[in-house]
Order: structure tokens, then sequence, then C-alpha cells
């Protein structure tokens, strides 16, 4: 990791204006993973190899992943320009950024870099973003909060319908629906921003989450019956929208 630091902070990259880590290894949660490693630049990010010898690089829209292996470790870089970050921040302040599937989804991008390690940070931009993420922003908390409030009756009702059915594969859909929003409400009625689910456990106890409604959670997931199910999350949902709201 040092060389690699080492490598950029020498490297002729003026347009770099910072780095952080993040990621399962960064976060000592496992140590067999691929490095995940965040570059913001000031304005384009490259366009060629950043890195010593081979590695592959992707476009995503205004994004591009680098591929590459590096002291032994499989090291993926994603380079993302200044605005791009500060847009995907202001959306979560705003409340927004943490609905679909769209990827890199802006509360996971949050979420990383609250745990994250700075890296090169030689204005301190970085730890100027690091701080903002360290307690959701409140508009966002209260959005998804009031949606869960408001969409987990109608989805129990058609959980139970579709359990009464034996339509098993939208039960399946639907329950995947409801528990991301239960989730996601959870997190932040926490004061956290959600991670990407996994390892959820050990985020469970390396954050103190609520051991009520991870007995709940443990519950639902032990649950074989879907009309069973559908009540364990509708208990799940109670038991997050009885979690008081972070203060700001």
């Amino acid at each position: 990791m040092e060389r690699l630091v080492d490598h950029f902070r020498r490297a002729d990259t003026d347009n770099l204006s910072w780095m952080y880590g993040q990621g399962s290894v960064i976060t000592g949660l496992t140590d067999d993973s691929d490095l995940d490693l965040i570059l913001i630049w000031d304005e384009d990010v490259p366009t060629a190899s950043t890195l010593p010898g081979q590695s592959k690089l992707t476009s995503h829209g205004r994004l591009v992943l680098e591929q590459a292996r590096f002291d032994g470790y499989d090291v993926d870089l994603m380079h993302v320009p200044c605005h791009t970050f500060e847009d995907w921040m202001s959306e979560l302040e705003q409340g927004d950024g943490w609905e679909g599937t769209a990827w890199p989804l802006p509360i996971y991008v949050a979420a990383g870099l609250a745990e994250s390690e700075l890296l090169l940070d030689p204005t301190g931009l970085g730890t100027e973003h690091r701080s903002r993420v360290q307690t959701p922003a409140p508009p966002l908390v209260t959005k998804v909060r009031r949606q869960l409030e408001a969409a987990a009756p109608g989805f129990v009702k058609e959980l139970r319908r579709a359990a009464e059915r034996e339509n098993r594969w939208l039960h399946a859909n639907l329950a995947v629906q409801l528990h991301k929003l239960i989730y996601t409400a959870w997190f932040l009625s926490e004061g956290r921003y959600p991670p990407f689910p996994k390892y959820l456990p050990q985020w469970y106890e390396r954050f103190g989450m609520d051991l009520e409604v991870q007995g709940l959670e443990a519950t639902y997931w032990a649950t074989r019956d879907p009309a069973e199910g559908a009540a364990a999350l509708e208990s799940l949902a109670a038991a997050v929208l009885n979690l008081p709201e972070p203060r700001a």
C-alpha cells in the first residue's frame, strides 16, 4: 500500500485532488480481497494507465475503473472527476442518491468514505468530505423513514397475498424491495450511512447496532414459511420506525 501511495505522490499528477482507500481490506474486515482505491481528479479523469506495468481501463460514463496487479494485490482504482463526487454528496444532502440500482450509488459512496483511510490529501478537501459523511444528512434520514412508514403496509399486504396464492417469485421480489428499504432506514436511524450489503454481521457489531432489530432480522432470515416471512418483515419495519431519528 505504501509503495502504491508513494507512486501517486511522486507521479506527474498535478490534476489529482485527493485519494482514499475503502472496502473490506482497508477497514480490516478481511485480508483476502481487492484493494479499493478512489482517486478524485480536479478535472478530467485519466484515459491511460496511471500505474507502472499493465492495467485495464474501463469507462463508466464520467468514471474510469482501472484494474491491475500491484505488490501482490489485485487493485481496483476508481477515477472520479471532482464535480461528479460533489454531485453525489449534494444528492444525499437533498435526500436523494439512495434509490435504484445505479452504480456507484451515492449512499454507498458516502458509507465507504466514512470508514475510509485518506491516502493523499494535499489541500484538505478529502478531510472536509470525510467529515461531511460521518453523520447522515438529516433530509435523507427523514425521507427514507417517511417512505418506509408509508410503503410498509402496502408491501406487507402484497406479501401476504402472494403467500396465499403461492406466488413465490413475486413474494421474494417484494421481500427484497421492502428489506432494502428497512435496511437503509435502519442504518440511517442509527446515525450511519448504510454500507454495501456485504459483511453485515461485522458492521452490526462494529457500529453497535440495535440488538432488538438485529434479533428481528435474524428471525426473518430463519423463517421459511412465506406468510411468517411477511409478518417478520412487518415487525422488523415497525422496530426500525420505533428507533429515534439521530440528532442533527
